[in-house]
């Protein structure tokens, strides 16, 4: 149950991540309703619009991310050998 509840939180992390840096990526053109909104655009609320930033990501920032990507599959990779070699000697 308690991975269950982190998969939530996952989804919705990425959700916002999503929202927050690809400024390709339009919303759907429903309300909260199901019916296309009146405006065409998006729903979100001025608030939270003017908190978004703007989705522009430099090449260091890309190279900086892909790099902490690959050491986290890499430590991912180690821990899953080590789990198999445990599981061996047993």
């Amino acid at each position: 149950m308690l991975t269950q509840a982190k998969i939530v939180s996952a989804c919705g992390v990425i959700h916002n991540f999503i929202g927050t840096y690809d400024p390709d990526d339009q919303p759907e053109p429903w309300g909260s309703e199901g019916s296309p909104s009146s405006e065409g655009g998006s729903s979100l609320p001025a608030q939270v619009s003017e908190q978004l930033g703007t989705g522009n990501i430099g090449g260091q920032e890309t190279q900086r991310a892909a790099g902490k990507r690959e050491d986290i599959a890499q430590a991912m990779w180690l821990s899953y050998q080590q789990e198999l070699q445990a599981r061996g000697q047993d």
